[in-house]
């Protein structure tokens, strides 16, 4: 694959953020792909970020490699390839804190959602996109849990995805599409579906 350098997205200035409900972009997205002969990789030339409803800035550091590994089969089975779509900008800052992990996962998983109600994917789409990641992305422990405090001493990091299945996500995509629940709503019902919504036995490390 060719090196060089691309602008993915616009830049985003000033006061001028889209919805106070939903967030803003802050910076433009500058990266150089890697030539990586198995997995498309991009490296972050600058710094860009989204910054939520709340305020809270959720900043993707220049240097970082990205390889949209956060993104699972059952996301890209239904929605498409990350870094791509009406989600790409959301997807990179979404991939980083994945990687970093400096943030707990359900708080990294609600900011992807009202990052892509941002970027233009619209509420169900975003609500369907969130049900995936919420059903089979990463999740791990913070630093300090009680986790790393008994038994996972010298673990560098815990984290996990579930155990689910294409077919156990259909019926909860199909009930969103219908009726649009809430976020609340959405985790009650893939909680409900999970079949190992979190092992005894963590993969350590990435």
């Amino acid at each position: 694959m060719k090196r060089g350098l691309f602008v993915l997205a616009g830049i985003f200035v000033g006061a001028a953020a889209l919805s106070a409900a939903q967030g803003r972009f802050v910076g433009k997205v500058v990266v150089e792909w890697l030539d990586d002969p198995f997995v498309p990789k991009l490296q972050l030339r600058e710094d860009f970020g989204f910054e939520d409803q709340a305020g809270k800035l959720w900043l993707a550091r220049q240097g970082q490699v990205l390889d949209g590994a956060s993104i699972p089969l059952v996301f890209r089975d239904m929605i498409g390839m990350p870094f791509v779509g009406d989600y790409r900008r959301a997807s990179i800052v979404y991939d980083y804190y994945c990687q970093v992990m400096s943030e707990p996962w359900r708080d990294v998983h609600r900011m992807f959602y009202y990052a892509s109600l941002t970027e233009g994917a619209g509420e169900v789409n975003a609500k369907v996109m969130y049900a995936a990641l919420y059903a089979a992305g990463l999740r791990w422990e913070m630093p300090g849990s009680r986790c790393f405090r008994s038994c996972h001493v010298a673990a560098p990091s815990l984290t996990w995805k579930p155990q689910v299945e294409d077919k156990d996500v259909r019926p909860v995509v199909e009930w969103i599409r219908q009726a649009n629940p809430g976020l609340e709503e959405i985790e009650a019902r893939v909680d409900a579906a999970l079949k190992k919504p979190r092992p005894h036995v963590f993969a350590q490390g990435h």
